[in-house]
């Protein structure tokens, strides 16, 4: 087993954390998670033991944190010692740990291996060799919160190329320098038209003929605004889109559903174009109730013709909010419409919505929802999403409970996903990136499925991130490498100005076929530079 009932503990000096050690193999593993925000992430820290004959015992003595590791000579116990575990002075003594049964979590108990409890509110849950934390909920639910290891045994692909970068989207100049020195402009110079310094996500919504961009927390010239999300709009033309960003930000109006915040993690989702109107998914209430995201929200764009202006300052771009569309899967979302008579079981001849959704951050299983024709009528008069008829797939057929939502495929720890229909690919697409540890590595990753429930495809690998995007050339990496001095990087605020880079939130752009390729592009958020670039992947039709 990778874990025992006292493999993990809670405690708080010097910062409220939770530690875990996990064994791999005959090594035991000593993880952190800090407990002072939601969205903190597990981190691996150096190993207790290189002989460990089973899962470890974390012990608490005052300030001292120590380790009883079952070794082939009997159990000897660790401790740490600065950031480096040395053998101790003394024997601990396990302590008596009960945690609660996978019937209790709400698990299937045939995945449960193994649950380690971490004080009364704590647990890590090993699940057919994934390793979730969870936490409790005020009425005595538990509900996952992040994801320490993912164990998926599923065969996967590695695509023949890798994603390249087309262009860096956002910003000033691009961060990639050329070999003499140079920096191309950005697709939509957004610093000097709009006063955007740095954003992310960039997922596209169509409207009216017309093609927009949202995109999540953005830094303005104007302090003020704090990370107030933007819009822009796509203007085809040559190879390259040009993207013109408004000069204000978008803004939430309207009490639906409560208080509606606008911070970090406040970011739009996805949206669509109906009835003349234009939707947006926005999640909203960060942090509240110890979630990273806190729910997700729909609202509608005040004007059905929005006027973009990258000189506009003081006209944000308004969308009043209809209600809350979930607390609980859809927290993440993305959006499609279809015809009713291309999905399975929707009759009529109007659209239909589909919504796929994840719902605690970066520690869910995808699922499925959809509004009817009928609904999305009830949409356009106004009537708030919990009373426009939203149902759920529950593996075999429709369901009115969000709670009896089906996973669509696991193990799988997402947050942002991206899925679209593909005419040319006759198939649903889905990008999301990889999760921690995962065996596919750190990667943008795609699936294809004909109907929306699937049956999902194996996953096919896209782009290793740290390969390509951390690439030695500095003239080809677009993704900060190194915590010094590094050319390709910049200091839009303090938590990332100091860091590395990282991939996150795949967005789909558009897809063609040429010949017998299928050629995606997508957005792709970097962190450090704090930017969306524009990726470009050519695969075989075939290999769908």
């Amino acid at each position: 087993m990778q874990i025992g009932p006292a493999s993990a503990l809670v405690h708080g000096w010097p910062w409220l954390r939770v530690d875990a050690v996990v064994r791999s193999g005959r090594t035991l593993r000593h993880y952190r998670r800090r407990l002072d925000r939601p969205d903190r992430p597990w981190v691996r820290l150096r190993p207790v033991s290189e002989r460990a004959d089973g899962p470890g015992v974390l012990v608490r003595r005052g300030r001292r944190l120590l380790a009883v590791v079952p070794e082939p000579g009997g159990p000897l116990t660790y401790q740490l010692v600065g950031t480096e575990w040395v053998p101790a002075r003394e024997v601990a003594v396990p302590p008596a740990v009960t945690a609660p049964s996978a019937a209790r979590l709400g698990l299937d108990a045939s995945r449960v291996r193994a649950i380690a409890a971490c004080g009364g509110s704590r647990l890590l849950v090993d699940e057919d060799g994934s390793l979730f934390s969870y936490r409790a909920l005020p009425g005595g639910s538990w509900e996952r919160d992040a994801c320490l290891r993912l164990a998926d045994h599923s065969s996967f692909l590695v695509a023949g190329t890798e994603s390249v970068k087309l262009a860096q989207v956002t910003g000033d100049r691009d961060a990639t320098p050329t070999p003499w020195g140079e920096r191309a402009p950005t697709l939509s110079d957004s610093l000097a038209t709009a006063g955007v310094r740095g954003t992310d996500l960039g997922v596209r919504v169509d409207h009216s003929g017309r093609s927009f961009l949202l995109f999540g927390d953005t830094h303005w010239t104007r302090p003020w605004l704090g990370t107030r999300d933007a819009i822009a709009e796509v203007v085809a033309g040559g190879d390259l889109p040009t993207v013109r960003f408004h000069g204000s930000p978008l803004k939430l109006v309207g009490r639906a559903g409560g208080r509606i915040t606008m911070r970090e993690y406040d970011v739009p989702l996805d949206g669509f174009s109906h009835g003349g109107h234009l939707y947006g998914l926005f999640s909203s209430n960060h942090f509240r109730g110890g979630r990273v995201m806190g729910r997700s929200v729909l609202a509608r764009a005040v004007s059905d013709e929005p006027v973009l202006d990258p000189a506009a300052r003081r006209r944000p771009m308004r969308f009043e909010v209809l209600g809350t569309f979930s607390e609980r899967h859809f927290i993440n979302a993305s959006v499609q419409l279809r015809p009713a008579a291309q999905v399975p079981g929707c009759r009529g001849d109007g659209d239909v919505l589909l919504v796929w959704g994840s719902g605690p951050y970066r520690a869910s299983e995808p699922r499925l929802a959809l509004l009817d024709a009928a609904a999305l009528t009830r949409l356009d008069a106004g009537v708030p999403p919990a009373r426009a008829g939203v149902r759920y797939w529950a593996g075999a057929g429709w369901t009115d409970a969000e709670s009896a939502a089906a996973p669509l495929f696991g193990p799988a720890a997402l947050g942002e996903l991206s899925v679209r229909w593909v005419e040319a690919a006759g198939r649903y697409l889905m990008l999301h990136a990889s999760a921690p540890e995962d065996p596919i590595g750190p990667s943008v990753v795609l699936r294809s499925a004909v109907q929306p429930w699937g049956p999902w495809s194996p996953r096919v690998r896209l782009l290793d991130w740290v390969a390509g995007g951390m690439s030695p050339d500095p003239h080809s990496r677009f993704i900060k490498a190194s915590r010094d001095d590094d050319p390709v990087g910049d200091r839009i605020f303090r938590a990332q100005a100091d860091g590395t880079g990282a991939a996150y939130a795949p967005y789909l752009f558009d897809a063609t076929s040429e010949g017998a390729d299928l050629v995606l592009r997508y957005t792709l958020s970097t962190w450090n530079p704090y930017q969306v670039v524009l990726m470009r992947h050519r695969l075989p039709l075939a290999s769908l």
